[in-house]
């Protein structure tokens, strides 16, 4: 199996990284992870942040922004991307979502309008999916649909890609696998992230890769063959300290050749 690249989304060690932020860093470095995914900590500018990855030898994987700031503030959007040296940024549009009263039509509209703006400023969108837009339906043709692919439906493939989350498909009803190869091609950034087994899950529900009920064979073999570009390790939370779930989470990647 060939080896894609492994980040880590900060989001995972947000707590230690407020207070250490340099120290942070380079712990997981050290594990061995190659990119992070997020903007620099509090404290830190662009060109801290960036010239600390350097140091370290990881590489910042991209950024992120609101579907409204895709609308409504575009050139700030694409300053500040251009301050991180990414093009990737990933949205999503929960707030939206609730402020339109789960109007999916309407949402998709105005994403496909953010999206747009963004193509024509050079920045590449990837939608990163929760829960809700696989429990969500859309009617379609007589039919439904859910509120995920109806968006990538309806949003050309050149001004907007997927950042699925396997937990969050798994979560959501569906099978990781099945979601990441209906959309190869399209997903250069996979979001992984394990699921906590019954009844460990009532105290946490996510747990690090390989430690919970997500099928990695698949998932792993799927990655490959729909040319994912970066495995990006996430936990919402932890029961352990964060860092050493990232740990974990890195050797259990490890221990599967895929470092």
């Amino acid at each position: 199996m060939a080896n894609i690249p492994i980040g880590i989304q900060l989001y995972t060690v947000r707590d230690q990284l407020a207070k250490e932020p340099k120290e942070t860093l380079k712990a997981v470095a050290d594990i061995g992870y190659a990119g992070v995914e997020g903007g620099p900590p509090g404290g830190m500018d662009a060109q801290a942040f960036l010239e600390t990855l350097d140091d370290l030898g990881m590489t910042l994987i991209g950024g992120g922004c609101s579907s409204a700031e895709l609308r409504e503030n575009i050139e700030g959007v694409a300053e500040r991307s251009k301050a991180l040296g990414v093009t990737r940024l990933m949205t999503g549009v929960g707030g939206e979502l609730r402020r339109l009263n789960n109007d999916w039509k309407r949402v998709t509209e105005l994403l496909a309008e953010g999206c747009a703006n963004a193509a024509e400023a050079g920045l590449e969108i990837l939608y990163h999916n929760h829960a809700f837009e696989l429990e969500g339906k859309v009617a379609v043709n007589g039919g439904e649909t859910t509120g995920l692919d109806y968006m990538l439906e309806n949003i050309p493939a050149e001004h907007m890609g997927a950042e699925l989350d396997t937990y969050w498909i798994q979560t959501g009803g569906y099978d990781p696998g099945a979601y990441i190869r209906k959309y190869a091609g399209r997903l250069p950034h996979l979001h992984i992230k394990d699921r906590a087994p019954a009844p460990d899950d009532a105290q946490c529900p996510f747990a690090e890769i390989g430690h919970g009920i997500l099928d990695w064979d698949d998932i792993f073999e799927s990655a490959e063959k729909s040319g994912v570009e970066w495995l990006i390790v996430e936990q919402d939370r932890c029961v352990r300290p964060p860092i050493e779930s990232a740990r974990l989470s890195f050797e259990y990647l490890k221990s599967r050749g895929m470092v």
